[in-house]
């Protein structure tokens, strides 16, 4: 799924949610608002998971030999 895509999937559920909290009168923990919740919470770490792998570097690249410099 492309970034753009993941993005504006966000962006609509974070919208959603601050509508259904509202139509909920602020109630966090009613069920409606926690499924939303959960499906916005499962994208970002989506995202977050890709752009992690992104940064990581390559085997034997930096300090990964175990040995401090004291």
């Amino acid at each position: 799924m492309a970034m753009n895509s993941i993005s504006l999937q966000i962006e609509t559920l974070r919208q959603k949610l601050l509508e259904t909290v509202d139509s909920y009168r602020g109630d966090f923990l009613h069920p409606n608002v926690l499924r939303i919740s959960q499906e916005l919470d499962m994208l970002i770490v989506e995202v977050q998971s890709g752009e992690r792998k992104q940064r990581q570097p390559s085997v034997g690249i930096g300090r990964e030999s175990g040995h401090a410099d004291m």
